[in-house]
């Protein structure tokens, strides 16, 4: 991967663990308290959306819980989710046939004469299958006209509170307010609630989404044989705006999500997600906000079946060798989607952008190469802030002190012992 002597430099994990512990690992409490909240408010939410859409109420199935939090990749605090609203619509799925004219999304067609014939379909009353045939264009799901009914069973649901802005949260004798407001983002309701257990604002991107079994989407990704061979056989098709760029002016397509096959991965290659969350942070500090966290989850995807000893190198060398990865993307203005590699992650980037950051990781790169043997801070000085980086350099001087003081009482501990020693085998010897 290097040269020997660089190799050896960064094979220290001295530096590296120290700030996965102090400034990039979430704090299990702050996690367990958040985490208790934030499904009573969750579960309160989708109890309210049920009462106010019967159509919704009928069709709801579950939330499933993704993003970086749930990856084991989040970097700093938990104060960002994402969770899928799963719906079960009332029909056949045997029946649905998908087309695409876009690597990584696809149309849904729903015009299969037999595809309502389900006791689902037969149970809704007349009102609700007329706002089912409104989610549906030209014999396909409109993801459009689908968003904006969930958006507005949200709406419904915040504008209707009993007090502004406030969500009753009731669980047995126990009662809190919570102050909750949405914004809209992409495909995505951004729910932005103050949680009594945190000082600080929690953002939860709240997706609709349909689910679906892999073996239906075989022709649509360049890696079945990877997907195959996943335990978990579900993946989620998420609404995606007309403004999406991605989309290059195709409205009825949804986007192809496989995020528990991508949590499933990244378990088997757990070792790096530490170096995952650093590359993120070094992300943050940079300022380099185009560069989405999941476009750094995905350029790991890519290498962790290159790189068999993956769990043997050390943690420094890894995140030098995909800050490499990271720097020759950048230069070629592409990161393939794992799922299907006609699709260019990078691609609605600026090209002035992009160049930006490829100069600048350049840069970096070099730096560290000709630093690194005399400086262990290299790399932690683009990865922390400039007043975490002093922390982190008082923390290390403090505790070489408190080894020196150690190693120098041991010392005089030893000599006391030895000269005791001596004295004692003169007595026996005289």
């Amino acid at each position: 991967m290097e040269n020997s002597k660089l190799k050896k430099y960064l094979s220290n994990d001295e530096v590296f663990k120290a700030i996965n512990k102090h400034f990039i690992t979430l704090k299990d409490e702050e996690v367990e308290k958040i985490n208790v909240y934030l499904l009573q408010v969750i579960e309160t939410l989708m109890e309210r959306m049920k009462m106010k859409d019967s159509l919704f109420k009928k069709t709801y199935s579950k939330i499933i819980f993704c993003g970086s939090f749930y990856k084991g990749t989040k970097v700093e605090k938990p104060n960002e989710f994402d969770l899928n609203i799963i719906l079960n619509l009332p029909m056949k799925y045997s029946y649905v046939n998908f087309y695409s004219t876009l690597p990584s999304f696809v149309k849904i067609n729903v015009d299969h004469p037999l595809i309502y014939s389900t006791q689902q379909y037969e149970n809704l009353t007349m009102d609700e299958k007329r706002s089912f045939e409104k989610l549906i264009s030209h014999g396909n799901l409109n993801p459009n006209k689908f968003r904006h009914w969930i958006e507005g069973v949200i709406d419904k649901v915040i504008y209707e509170l009993p007090k502004p802005n406030k969500l009753l949260i009731e669980r047995g004798f126990n009662s809190y307010e919570v102050k909750i407001k949405v914004k809209k983002s992409g495909p995505a309701f951004t729910i932005i609630l103050n949680l009594p257990c945190n000082t600080e604002e929690i953002h939860i991107d709240l997706a609709p989404a349909l689910v679906f079994n892999t073996f239906m989407i075989e022709e649509y990704t360049t890696r079945f044989d990877e997907l195959k061979n996943c335990r978990n056989k579900e993946w989620f098709a998420i609404p995606v705006p007309v403004t999406n760029t991605n989309c290059y002016g195709i409205d009825d397509h949804w986007r192809l999500s496989f995020c528990l096959q991508e949590n499933e991965i990244l378990r088997k290659c757990g070792s790096v997600k530490p170096v995952i969350r650093q590359m993120k942070k070094l992300r943050n500090v940079q300022n380099w906000k185009c560069i989405a966290s999941y476009y750094i989850e995905t350029l790991f995807l890519h290498k962790y079946k290159e790189l068999d000893d993956l769990h043997t190198i050390p943690l420094t060398l890894l995140f030098f060798t995909m800050l490499k990865e990271l720097y020759h993307a950048c230069e070629q203005h592409e990161i393939k989607y794992f799922w299907n590699k006609n699709y260019n992650l990078l691609g609605k980037i600026s090209k002035i952008e992009m160049s930006n950051i490829t100069y600048r990781l350049n840069n970096i790169i070099k730096h560290i190469q000709k630093d690194i043997m005399k400086d262990s801070f290299v790399l932690a000085k683009y990865i922390l802030y400039p007043y975490e980086l002093q922390v982190l350099q008082e923390k290390f001087n403090s505790t070489t002190e408190n080894e020196n003081e150690e190693n120098e009482n041991n010392i005089a501990v030893y000599l006391d012992f030895a000269s005791q020693l001596i004295d004692l085998l003169k007595i026996i010897f005289r």
